[in-house]
């Protein structure tokens, strides 16, 4: 087992049968409230110049997350990489081909270009 949001849930009501809307319920919360966290993260990024370094220097996605947990916004990889995506669809080509890594990819995202 892995130790996502599902796994806590499943762990809490095994002794219950929980419907399948109750799950669903349960994890769209989860999903928004990872969501709300990378949100208050990357505003977070945009203000602080210290964290956006760290977010600029970053290797990879797990770098990023790890960044922002310690920080106290706690996110999945996966909820992280389907918002850039989603940001990345409505930016132009010459602004993702300027990033020189792939945290500064993220900035771009977040909508900081210095």
């Amino acid at each position: 087992h892995g130790s996502g949001a599902a796994d806590d849930f499943h762990r809490c009501c095994e002794s219950v049968a929980c419907p399948p809307e109750v799950l669903l319920t349960f994890l769209k919360h989860q999903i928004a409230v990872s969501e709300s966290a990378f949100a208050a993260f990357a505003d977070l990024a945009k203000s602080d110049s210290q964290v956006r370094e760290q977010v600029r220097q970053a290797a990879t996605p797990m770098h990023v997350v790890n960044l922002a947990k310690e920080n106290g916004h706690v996110f999945t990889q996966a909820t992280m990489m389907k918002i850039q995506a989603e940001k990345m669809k409505q930016l132009h080509d010459d602004h993702i081909n300027e990033a020189s890594s792939w945290g500064e990819a993220l900035l771009i995202c977040f909508g900081e270009h210095s």
